[in-house]
């Protein structure tokens, strides 16, 4: 599709809904033969007038009326109600002009318009191309002494602005945090935001459960009120998975070249697994006799009984 002269633009979603749209009712309304079916070549020619029709005829005009045929040169409107089709009267030779400048090959000699309304598709391509102009912008003074650059960033900072202004017209603000991302949050707060936040507060209650493991949930709801017991449950998890790992770790190098230090490593690492485990306070952990059900890993029996094999190896 073309818009502009020597610019390409493609076709939107809400393009191709048009045509479709178009194509349906034109379906609908040949009951008799005398009306043909709109053909695929006559949806592309169509497609390429709908979709540079603002560009041609401005976006007033283009919320009033809406190409719907191109018969042997004479294209054929849709105007939304009498006012507008005098006005289009007044208008017809300059689009003409301007057409032919923009579509050579269509040949088109005669505008002629008919009642009818825009369709929904139309109007939501022609709400998404309607944003303010960002040559209407004020300019910035930038400090730089490049004027090359310095027009290219007032172009850009132009541009933003005027992005911006369009954005806040349909309900989004810039994010009151990161002030980089728009919303349309009721807070202010944009999904990054939040995301960033809920991480920060998961971090922090995965530390606090992590040198606690006895905490509950109900406790634990002072420091992340919005924690379901689900991710409580997830997150006891995965630091058991951890620590598990960490404890076989120790093990292997416990087995190669003993040493104090890691044992008792172990040992802890050990206590903090089964409350993991079990959900039991820590004065409840006996390691010398530990509960079938306490043991959340079948090794256990064997790693405490490095430090015996140790003293065992050190008398002989």
């Amino acid at each position: 599709m073309r818009g502009k002269i020597g610019v390409t633009k493609p076709a939107s979603f809400t393009l191709v809904k048009a045509l479709h749209e178009m194509r349906e009712k034109n379906r609908m309304a040949c009951n008799d033969k005398s009306r043909q079916l709109l053909g695929a070549r006559e949806i592309m020619v169509l497609g390429r007038l709908i979709n540079s029709w603002k560009d041609v005829v401005g976006l007033q005009l283009a919320h009033k009326t809406c190409p719907t045929r191109l018969i042997r040169g004479c294209l054929y409107l849709n105007v939304s109600d009498s006012p507008w089709m005098q006005t289009l009267v007044f208008l017809k030779s300059n689009i003409i002009e301007k057409l032919n400048q923009l579509f050579p090959d269509m040949k088109i000699h005669d505008i002629i318009g008919r009642p009818g309304e825009i369709s929904e598709a139309v109007e939501e391509m022609l709400a998404d191309a309607d944003w303010p102009d960002w040559q209407q912008e004020n300019a910035h003074a930038l400090p730089t002494d490049d004027v090359e650059l310095a027009g290219l960033l007032e172009r850009c900072q132009r541009k933003l602005d005027a992005r911006l202004r369009g954005l806040r017209q349909r309900g989004f603000e810039l994010c009151r945090s990161c002030e980089a991302t728009v919303t349309d949050s009721p807070d202010g707060i944009c999904a990054m935001c939040v995301f960033a936040a809920r991480e920060k507060n998961r971090a922090e209650v995965r530390a606090l459960v992590k040198e606690m493991p006895w905490l509950t949930l109900e406790e634990l709801h002072e420091f992340d009120a919005q924690l379901s017991s689900l991710e409580f449950s997830a997150l006891k998890l995965a630091l058991l998975e951890d620590t598990l790992a960490f404890i076989k770790e120790l093990a292997v190098e416990l087995a190669g070249e003993f040493n104090q230090a890691s044992y008792r490593q172990m040992r802890k690492e050990m206590v903090r697994a089964v409350m993991f485990y079990t959900g039991c306070m820590p004065d409840e952990v006996d390691l010398d006799q530990l509960h079938p059900e306490q043991i959340a890993d079948p090794d256990w029996p064997m790693y405490l009984t490095l430090e015996a094999l140790e003293a065992g190896e050190q008398q002989c």
